[in-house]
């Protein structure tokens, strides 16, 4: 099977992850953890990369990254296969010890970069090896909050995102605990995990963010028309947020009959279906579980959805409006700890 080719332009954003493989121990302690990142080191000093964010944990390792040149997949193919040999000679062993290709998605909205940086900074504190983020050795949190740690860090993006959203000119460490030190939100942590396990491709989350309603309906007319493809791109909510807003909404603005083409139906029920395909990007076997009906019969619902977006305007409206509300509730504290773009 041919391997995907990565979008590795010059100046262009990542999160890089890879883990031990079968979930094997990577890292046994911190000679190990040092050698790997001083291979990550050299690779910045020789322009390769920017690391902005990282985190190491025992058997994997997320880093948020920006490819100056385009030379990410050298830049790691030579730290992660130095690395591999070192580990090997220093713990007697052979074979494979990385579970293969480094996985690199692509990171080409601001606020899933802003949510991408809080969600690597909590894996100690999710894996139970810190209370704080900060206070685990080998992340990046602790040298924003403490204003040690290595050179090769690149602190320039991160710390002008504290500024902005707490209202200085400057930086202060204390500041860093406000905006990235904290838990990301249930929605944006699933969010996170979803798009781990996509392929990369374009993101609109930016153009959602407060979005008019209006703007938010010609997203969702655009997003259905690909609806019986193989792929709707990169997720904006999670299931559980859609199901949050339509039922928030259904609450405030009660049950809703609508009579399309002489046949009375749930006009919730249709949006909660139109937007966990184009929302959440759930395939229709998924949708169908996710409201207890068979993939087939959402597909036929999907369809007079899709009519009504365009024909229906009372329904085009509640359907932006729940839409808008959806990606709000899944970023949730996430959004409100950042500044707009």
């Amino acid at each position: 099977m041919a391997q995907r080719a990565r979008h590795d332009e010059p100046g262009s954003w990542h999160h890089v992850l890879n883990r031990g493989l079968a979930k094997r121990p990577l890292f046994e302690d911190r000679v190990d953890v040092r050698y790997f990142l001083s291979r990550l080191a050299r690779e910045v000093r020789r322009g390769r990369l920017e690391l902005h964010a990282w985190c190491v944990l025992t058997t994997h390792f997320h880093l948020l990254v920006r490819s100056p040149v385009g030379a990410l997949s050298e830049a790691m193919r030579r730290a992660q296969n130095e690395y591999s040999r070192f580990f090997n000679r220093r713990h007697r062993r052979d074979g494979t010890l990385i579970r293969g290709r480094f996985l690199s998605k692509r990171v080409d909205s601001l606020t899933y970069r802003r949510i991408l940086a809080r969600y690597i900074d909590f894996n100690p504190v999710k894996a139970r090896l810190a209370e704080h983020s900060w206070e685990y050795r080998w992340g990046s949190a602790r040298a924003y909050v403490h204003e040690e740690g290595p050179r090769w860090l690149e602190r320039t993006w991160v710390e002008s995102e504290v500024a902005a959203t707490v209202g200085r000119e400057s930086f202060r460490p204390e500041d860093y605990v406000r905006v990235f030190g904290q838990e990301s939100c249930e929605g944006a942590a699933r969010l996170v995990a979803e798009r781990i396990r996509r392929p990369s491709a374009g993101d609109d989350l930016d153009h959602l963010i407060h979005a008019a309603p209006a703007r938010v309906l010609a997203w969702m007319r655009r997003k259905t028309k690909l609806a019986d493809g193989t792929s709707l791109g990169l997720p904006v909510s999670d299931p559980g947020s859609v199901h949050r807003a339509v039922a928030r909404i259904a609450a405030e603005e009660g049950s809703w009959e609508i009579q399309p083409r002489g046949r009375t139906r749930d006009g919730w029920r249709l949006v909660r279906i139109g937007l966990l395909r184009t929302l959440a990007g759930l395939t229709w076997e998924q949708v169908g579980r996710a409201i207890g009906h068979s993939g087939q019969a959402c597909h036929t619902a999907f369809t007079l959805h899709a009519k009504l977006l365009e024909e229906d305007r009372a329904y085009a409206d509640r359907a932006a409006r729940t839409s808008g509300l959806a990606v709000r509730l899944c970023l949730g504290e996430d959004l409100r700890a950042m500044p707009l773009g």
